[in-house]
């Protein structure tokens, strides 16, 4: 098997997680369990903004984008 395929699909994989928790946190708070697997997800190299976006994309966000980004945004402060 091919270890850098196998890296990139990981890589993927942690960002569809990431992406779900943002939908979640869009529409509920976290439940601790999720906040933790959020913080260590946060913290992971192989996760990057531009893979939880196209995650994001990939979950049916599409053009609700920048509506969801304010939502959060709004939340946060």
């Amino acid at each position: 098997m091919n270890r850098k395929a196998d890296k990139v699909d990981t890589a993927w994989r942690k960002s569809r997680v990431a992406a779900r928790l943002l939908l979640c946190q869009a529409s509920r708070p976290l439940r601790p369990r999720e906040q933790a697997l959020a913080i260590r997800l946060s913290q992971d190299n192989e996760v990057s903004n531009r893979l939880i976006q196209q995650a994001l994309y990939f979950l049916g966000i599409g053009s609700r984008k920048h509506e969801f980004d304010q939502k959060l945004v709004g939340r946060g402060n």
